[in-house]
């Protein structure tokens, strides 16, 4: 009896986590049954992988805030265009070869990063599920017309599920991010804890540089909204800084500076509640307007607290202006990356053995490449579930690859087992052989991707159809037998061709979070003679960030001893603040010309700075830089006469310098 009262309670439990997952995947599951019944009555069953295809680009982006329409239809108009390569593809075993070697290449670097691992998996699903089964050209034209169809559907229905869930869809990060700081300030104020807000708060920030990058221009280093969200992130990440790290500047020395805080806070709660980079000016007026009386009445005392203050709201008002006038352009020559340097970024720097996607892209191509060479060669009506299983379990990272070759073998197995035991109580007629279809597609996007049982219903919806043309066994046989192949052959590409694993990920992050560290450097000795390049600047605090949460993100999985954890969190804390400081220098650096001796002082600062970095890359046993100055005979100060701000955030990086050489010697001592 007791037995039964404590799993009752574990059953009820599951079965509403079950229910809440169905219904968070209803609107998938009816788009897919549309489209599945759609075009097996327009178009033929044979033509129906299009549904799946074009139900991964749905469930893609329907949940998002935001879908500009220019490239939802760019993207599926290269459905279109990856059907005709797929088309191509299948003529003969040279064009097979080529086009399974060039494909993925330009899908993986041009939608991928270590960032977006998954960026290129729609469209290259497209390309490669299109080869499995060669058709003539009567046949093309019919998919070409089943595709166009799927396509417009999609088109019309993100957008009518936009249109009725504008307000169901979530805020932004801005509005949760001015929100939340207004909490944190008030709750600061009031002696209350703010650990945990913190916590939140430093997510939230990483989150919109994330967000930032997602929003990469063609020519111009972001896009215009782009543009809007990194100058936000810059805003947030000092007002985070000075929050986590310089608590005492936020302390109020009298009632009338507590009331200035208090406003500021009920004041950043208020924006928490309008959408203000949307441009309309009805919504941003009255933010504008509150947010100039404060500035106006920070201006009044000259102390740090409230010289912070004001370089808040001048900096939250100029991207409310920014944000008002975003259709007139924004983004002007400084904003725009040279075509040289794009070049060298976005296709050369790709061309490297220890990048991600470079690596990536060679095992997806030998994958894709023997595949479809086997599909042709051995063509039978399912010799393609090899190169299927094969591209399905083909991940960017080694462990997520080997994960879901078990899961899948197991499934698949799961999966034979209870059609054998439910199709022929189900009777041979085609209608039930759809009904369980669409009952196992409910399931299957029920289910969470990657698991034991989300397999076993993907298994169970294949047999399902293919049971209609040959008989159960022989279909059961030969899934078993493609997906031990797939595993096996995967298993020798993920061991052997360019192997990427977790952990070289994370050690290789680290390595270029150092690198950047001195970028940094070189970009502050090139300011103190030349203009500042905001895209460069862009460019590499963007970059900065996405590095630094990827790293977070991965290293629980990398490194499972607690101490070791806490240990590396530590030196991503330290270079965060080191990240914050040398940022807020160019700032300060480009608004005033130095003499002389002021850039004597600040680049022996850089070139001791550099030396000591170096130092801590060879303790950790990562590369070091090439090119660094002798820094013999030079004289090293972090105080310039006249300049207290520049000063304070020199001595504060320097401090933060020697904690991080500090705790790296311990650990190798």
């Amino acid at each position: 009896m007791n037995m039964k009262q404590v799993r009752l309670p574990q059953f009820h439990d599951r079965a509403e986590s079950v229910w809440a997952q169905f219904l968070q995947a209803l609107p998938v599951i009816v788009f897919f049954l549309i489209m599945f019944y759609s075009v097996i009555f327009f178009f033929g069953m044979e033509y129906t992988t299009i549904a799946s295809l074009v139900t991964v680009i749905f469930q893609g982006n329907y949940k998002k805030r935001k879908v500009p329409t220019v490239p939802l239809i760019s993207l599926l108009l290269q459905q279109l265009l990856l059907l005709g390569l797929a088309y191509i593809a299948t003529w003969n075993i040279v064009l097979s070869l080529i086009l399974n070697l060039v494909v993925p290449f330009w899908l993986i670097f041009t939608k991928a990063s270590q960032f977006n691992q998954l960026g290129y998996f729609s469209t290259l699903m497209t390309f490669t599920f299109m080869q499995f089964i060669p058709v003539d050209w009567n046949g093309f034209v019919i998919q070409f017309e089943a595709m166009t169809f799927c396509c417009i559907f999609v088109f019309i229905t993100i957008k009518l599920y936009h249109q009725m869930n504008r307000g169901k869809l979530g805020i932004c990060t801005e509005r949760k991010v001015m929100h939340l700081l207004g909490c944190i300030l008030e709750k600061f104020l009031n002696d209350d804890d703010i650990s945990s807000d913190l916590k939140e708060l430093f997510h939230l920030q990483r989150l919109l540089y994330q967000e930032a990058n997602d929003k990469r221009g063609k020519r111009h280093v972001v896009t215009t909204a782009g543009k809007l969200q990194y100058m936000f992130a810059i805003l947030i990440q000092r007002t985070t800084y000075l929050v986590s790290n310089q608590s005492k500047v936020l302390r109020p020395v009298d009632e009338e500076s507590r009331k200035l805080a208090l406003d500021l806070a009920e004041y950043m709660q208020k924006a928490g509640e309008i959408d203000f980079l949307s441009g309309n000016r009805a919504k941003t007026w009255t933010l504008m307007k509150e947010g100039r009386r404060l500035l106006a009445e920070a201006e009044k005392e000259k102390d740090i607290f409230h010289r912070h203050v004001a370089n808040f709201f001048r900096m939250f008002l100029f991207i409310l202006h920014q944000a008002e006038v975003r259709e007139q352009g924004i983004l002007s020559e400084q904003w725009e990356v040279p075509a040289k340097h794009r070049f060298k970024e976005r296709v050369l720097a790709h061309f490297r053995p220890d990048t991600f996607e470079m690596r990536f892209a060679l095992r997806m191509s030998i994958v894709l490449m023997a595949g479809m060479a086997f599909n042709l060669l051995f063509y039978d009506e399912h010799s393609y579930w090899f190169v299927m299983n094969a591209f399905l379990l083909l991940r960017p990272m080694y462990e997520d690859s080997n994960y879901r070759m078990r899961t899948r073998f197991l499934g698949t197995a799961a999966g034979c087992i209870l059609v054998a035991l439910v199709l022929p109580l189900c009777g041979s007629s085609i209608a039930s052989h759809l009904i369980i279809a669409g009952i196992m597609v409910s399931c299957m996007y029920t289910a969470t991707p990657g698991t034991i049982v989300h397999a076993l219903f993907v298994t169970c919806f294949a047999l399902s159809m293919t049971t209609l043309a040959m008989g159960e066994t022989m279909a059961v046989f030969l899934r078993m037998a493609y997906i031990v192949g797939a595993v096996l052959f995967v298993l020798v590409i993920n061991r052997f061709f360019f192997p990427t694993s977790l952990g070289s990920q994370v050690r290789y992050n680290f390595q270029l979070l150092f690198h950047m560290h001195h970028m940094y450097l070189r970009m502050l000795e090139d300011l103190l003679t030349n203009q500042l390049d905001y895209w460069r600047i862009c460019d590499a605090q963007i970059q900065y960030h996405t590095v630094l949460a990827q790293i977070r993100n991965d290293l629980p999985q990398v490194e499972k001893d607690e101490k070791d954890r806490e240990y590396f969190n530590k030196i991503l804390n330290i270079t965060w603040c080191m990240a914050s400081e040398i940022q807020q220098m160019f700032f300060q650096v480009k608004h005033k010309k130095r003499g002389i001796e002021a850039r004597r002082i600040m680049e022996q600062y850089i070139s001791y700075t550099d030396y000591v970095l170096n130092q801590i890359q060879e303790m950790l046993h990562l590369k070091k830089e090439k090119k660094l100055k002798n820094i013999e005979g030079m004289k090293y100060q972090r105080y310039i006469e006249g300049e207290p701000e520049l000063s304070s955030l020199m001595t504060q990086y320097a401090r933060n310098l020697s904690r991080l050489y500090v705790l790296v010697l311990r650990r190798v001592r």
